[in-house]
């Protein structure tokens, strides 16, 4: 599939794209672009986020190569434009993790590495941000630093007692006073809040029933929604442009995750729960998190940073998840983070 040029959001000039594939058969859609104005810090691989595409990006792309970086960017397997994976196209869905480690080696390999110039970097969005820091130690060879913005390390909290009281009440009498807990702040190697509680199990008992590709409770195929019921950003401009783009090419979006993608994600996430999980980590990373995200749990991500030694930590007050898609006056502060990081003083 070719990258789809809309009025709203146009291509960058110098696009390159194709398809590419992984060991195991999949097809991914890449491209990649040179930087501009005649300077030449680096390379960037930008990594997506669940349900997102390349077209998505072109803002960021831009703002990069006018930094002087080479920017190479792919859909992850199962969206975008690359292969799906089951005959419904609007369920996210992925066996395991292992998958998309593929996917990010393969590009590495194949596009990044081959294709452009060191020092190499990463920047890398939710999903994107944890399938990184999940392969972090083999990786560690193939890149000089990394970006994390939003990564999926728990989901959102979600304060049943004040969003619910009802429920929260009648949770609390069913169960004797056990449950809901309070929300964990500290160090723990399991669920942290009382959506994981509830989701993490659920996902994995209907996983070993056959119910993996089925939509997580609740979804449907549906991947436009109006701006008013959207977490993702304060940005109308930004997301009214992006809705337009998956308004003319449908075939770009994802709707919800599937109970299998959840199982995955989960034990994912899990694994950043060990207590041994963060001094494991030795690429140099910058984590840097959305004060009021909705999606991921911000909390969970200040307390892994926290247990890192190679990664430091920065919150953007009053942020939606989607940083990069943020209204100026966050973006702005994203890029002075990165500006700061990348490339780093040993390439000045």
């Amino acid at each position: 599939m070719t990258l789809i040029d809309h009025p709203e959001n146009p291509i960058p000039d110098g696009a390159v794209a194709g398809m590419i594939s992984t060991p195991d058969g999949t097809e991914l859609r890449y491209a990649h672009w040179g930087s501009v104005g005649g300077r030449r810090r680096g390379t960037v691989t930008l990594l997506q986020g669940r349900a997102e595409f390349i077209e998505k990006y072109f803002e960021t792309i831009q703002d990069l190569r006018k930094r002087g970086f080479a920017v190479i960017t792919f859909d992850w397997r199962g969206q975008g434009g690359s292969q799906r994976l089951l005959g419904n196209r609007a369920k996210g869905y992925i066996s395991g993790f292992r998958q998309y480690r593929q996917d990010l080696e393969t590009v590495l390999k194949k596009v990044s590495l081959t294709e452009y110039p060191g020092p190499h970097f990463a920047l890398a969005h939710s999903t994107g941000a944890s399938i990184l820091l999940s392969d972090s130690a083999r990786l560690r060879t193939m890149l000089d630093r990394a970006v994390l913005i939003s990564p999926l390390m728990g989901l959102a909290d979600f304060n049943l007692k004040k969003t619910r009281p009802g429920l929260y009440r009648l949770i609390k009498l069913l169960t004797f006073g056990r449950y809901p807990k309070p929300d964990v702040t500290k160090y723990t190697p399991g669920a942290r809040n009382f959506l994981e509680r509830v989701a993490f199990p659920l996902a994995a008992v209907f996983s070993w029933i056959g119910l993996a590709r089925a939509f997580v409770p609740g979804g449907n195929r549906n991947f436009l929604i109006p701006f008013s019921e959207n977490r993702q950003t304060s940005d109308k401009g930004r997301f009214d442009r992006f809705n337009a783009v998956l308004a003319a090419a449908p075939q770009l979006g994802v709707g919800s995750p599937t109970v299998g993608w959840l199982h995955s994600a989960a034990r994912c996430m899990l694994s950043f729960r060990r207590r041994d999980a963060g001094q494991k980590i030795m690429l140099p990373c910058l984590i840097i998190a959305a004060g009021k995200d909705r999606i991921v749990s911000t909390r969970a991500t200040e307390e892994f940073a926290s247990r890192c030694r190679a990664a430091g930590f920065i919150e953007i007050a009053g942020a939606e998840h989607e940083l990069l898609t943020e209204a100026n006056v966050y973006r702005d502060q994203f890029w002075a983070a990165f500006d700061a990081f990348v490339p780093g003083s040993d390439y000045e």
